[in-house]
């Protein structure tokens, strides 16, 4: 008899009916103790002769199988049981497998399509059943759904629904079966030895009657030693107290126990370990012992601490975020709402979680929010939304920039999205100071031409001025030898002198002279004022601050303002043609931010055209201004006569700090500060057209409806 067998075999053959009894019932007790070892695994467990017959199985198997009974199953094949074709397939191919190998086969790892269409895994062991001269008389097989371990190995987190449902299965009721005896015995034994997790099994007094081969690697002892002892006489008092209150709490609360603990194996590596103990009853009911079965879940362990470190990470990664981040998934419900959202909107994550997003009391322009969500989840694409208003905490005004990023959930047809922003009101505050910054820069560099252009009417008014107060004089004259004309006649007095010294003085101050030229100076004075006044009202238009929100602007009007500002940066090279349509409509934007990009165009175009007049002094260059309406935006093309762009520099022209004038002509700000109003601010475009020798054409177009009506 094989020495791992836990029945001891008689010394001899007897005919001594009470011996032979005896021996019998000991043969049966230990067959029973088996057969309910064997019904309370977890494992489906079969057993077929050569000829694809059932003999026999366990209770796991015979519920999947469909029969109420395990003895219904013997004498059927896999044809007779009511399975699906894949399952009949499965089992008939096990067999037929089992028959053409010599030796056991443990650990195969297979996948089976249920009926259901589900797939499903199992951990399958093969042993052939061999006679007792080595002939292969029948197969064993034993397996396992392992569908939930294999999610697990790739990243799923359902392991541990698979180990709650296998302590489920440890519930079971143990039932006894009458079959043969001492071959039986032997077989049962074989049964738990292919069970590749350490298993033992104890009686009421929590002594040892048996265990499997990886029970014995797992304590490092035989079998023989193990079976008839405690645990005091096993392992270390300390430990053994432990172990021993709980085999007690198995026995005084019948049903199962599941206890993790962690321990060092002998190379002093640590492990984590999961002990499940079930208990089980004798055919009326009472418990005759308890059956533990030991898994290591060291991999499981790691896992979970892995996802824990991961989920850690993320949460000091979302707090540690300078932007605020909000969460809300395909149900519009609120997920996330990091600290910054806490400080920015004065709302506390616990008051919004869970709450619909449209009602996270969020003080901002919802309109542009809105509209940009249903673009993001529709595109499945990031969407920018800029120049957010919003209250802040404080009951004052500011701007939000934000990015709306969609979230892929578990089905494509869910998904979410991330809100990300920051609050931008000092960006934009300091973005303004600049472009007022960058346009007092310009005036300054206008200033020298602005005061020639203003200095030139003045001048003539001054003159003009003096002439008619020279004239205001002579005039004197005359108007005082008519009162003495005047008061002669009336005193009857003789005129003759009079007369005389009066037709004198108006030989003498040439009337008809001043009363042709005193109108011409006075309206030479009115059109002196009146261009005066022109280049006052256009340099305040230019250099007044923009207003922080925009409004309607006419670009006829802007335009015709920037022409006379610009005038003595033009007027020596150049002659202004303009096209200005009819009936414009109005652009929705900042006029002294787009002041600004006519400016620097003009002055530009101006400079071109200048480098071209340098070579041929005879004749000016020209410089056209066209306005016109096309499509849902205001086209305005500026083109001049100059240069024209060289080919390897065209793709710079728009970098900040780019320029090719001479030191302390140009910074190189002006088209990178022009691109950026343009493109960025007001939604339009900026493009241009060059030809070297010819010229350039700037083109720009702003949409002129309100960007909140579209």
């Amino acid at each position: 008899m094989d020495d791992k067998s836990i029945y001891k075999e008689p010394e001899k053959m007897t005919c001594d009916p009470d011996l032979l009894r005896k021996n019998i019932e000991n043969y049966e007790k230990t067959i029973k103790s088996l057969q309910l070892v064997i019904d309370s695994m977890p494992q489906r467990i079969f057993w077929k002769d050569q000829n694809g017959v059932y003999l026999g199985c366990n209770e796991n198997f015979m519920r999947e199988a469909g029969i109420e009974n395990k003895a219904d199953i013997v004498g059927k094949t896999d044809l007779d049981l009511a399975r699906n074709k894949n399952d009949t397939n499965f089992y008939m191919a096990s067999s037929r497998n089992i028959m053409n190998i010599n030796d056991s086969k443990s650990h195969i790892i297979e996948s089976q399509i249920r009926a259901d269409g589900k797939q499903i895994w199992l951990d399958i062991n093969k042993i052939p059943m061999r006679d007792p001269d080595g002939n292969i008389i029948g197969s064993i097989i034993i397996y396992e759904e392992i569908t939930g371990r294999k999610e697990a190995e790739s990243g799923s987190q359902h392991y541990r629904e698979e180990l709650e449902q296998l302590v489920a299965e440890r519930t079971l009721h143990i039932d006894s079966v009458n079959n043969e005896l001492k071959d039986q015995v032997d077989f049962l034994q074989k049964l738990i030895d292919a069970i590749p997790n350490p298993i033992y099994y104890k009686d009421t007094n929590r002594i040892c009657m048996g265990c499997n081969c990886a029970f014995e690697e797992y304590m490092g002892e035989k079998r023989d030693y193990l079976i008839g002892k405690s645990v005091f006489d096993i392992i270390p008092k300390e430990k053994a107290k432990k172990h021993d209150k709980h085999d007690l709490e198995i026995l005084n609360n019948p049903g199962c126990l599941q206890i993790e603990e962690e321990m060092l194996d002998k190379n002093g590596s640590r492990h984590y370990m999961l002990l499940n103990k079930a208990t089980y009853t004798d055919a009326s009911g009472q418990v005759t012992g308890f059956v533990g079965i030991v898994s290591d879940i060291t991999d499981l362990k790691k896992t979970q601490n892995s996802l824990y470190k991961l989920s850690t990470e993320n949460e000091a990664l979302i707090r540690s975020i300078s932007s605020f981040l909000i969460g809300v998934d395909s149900n519009g419900l609120i997920t996330t709402w990091n600290k910054v959202a806490e400080n920015i909107f004065g709302i506390e994550y616990e008051k919004v979680k869970g709450l619909p997003f449209t009602e996270c009391g969020c003080l901002w322009e919802w309109k542009e929010i809105n509209t940009g969500i249903r673009q993001c989840i529709n595109s499945r694409k990031s969407v920018r939304v800029d120049d957010v208003v919003f209250t802040k905490t404080d009951g004052t005004s500011g701007f939000l920039g934000i990015t709306l990023n969609p979230m892929f959930l578990e089905k494509p047809d869910q998904t979410g999205f991330l809100v990300m922003g920051a609050d931008i009101t000092s960006r934009k505050q300091m973005e303004l100071q600049f472009v007022q910054a960058s346009k007092l820069e310009s005036i300054g560099q206008l200033a020298a031409g602005i005061a020639h252009e203003i200095n030139t009417p003045i001048q003539y008014i001054g003159d003009n001025m003096l002439f008619l107060k020279d004239a205001y004089n002579d005039i004197g004259r005359l108007v005082g030898y008519f009162r003495q004309l005047i008061d002669a006649v009336k005193k009857g007095e003789r005129t003759d002198d009079i007369v005389d010294h009066a037709e004198k003085a108006v030989k003498e101050i040439g009337m008809d002279y001043l009363a042709e030229e005193i109108p011409l100076a006075m309206q030479q004075t009115q059109e002196g004022v009146a261009q005066v006044a022109k280049i006052v009202r256009s340099m305040k238009d230019f250099s007044h601050p923009g207003e922080e929100a925009k409004s309607d602007v006419d670009i006829n009007h802007a335009l015709e303002n920037v022409i006379t500002v610009s005038r003595n940066e033009w007027k020596y090279v150049a002659d202004i043609e303009t096209a200005f349509g009819a009936n414009l409509p109005m652009v929705f934007g900042h006029a002294g931010e787009l002041n600004q990009v006519f400016l620097n165009i003009i002055v530009n175009a101006a400079h071109a055209v200048s480098d071209v007049v340098n070579k041929y002094p005879d004749k000016k260059g020209i410089i056209s201004l066209l306005t016109r309406k096309k499509g849902d935006c205001v086209e305005i093309t500026i083109t001049d006569t100059g240069t024209g762009i060289p080919k390897n520099i065209r793709s710079r022209i728009f970098d900040p700090f780019f320029t090719t004038k001479e030191v302390g002509k140009g910074t190189g700000q002006g088209l990178a500060i022009s691109h950026s109003i343009v493109v960025q601010k007001h939604s339009g475009s900026l493009s241009f057209d060059t030809e070297e020798g010819i010229g350039t054409t700037f083109i720009i177009c702003l949409p002129f409806r309100n960007a909140s009506e579209t």
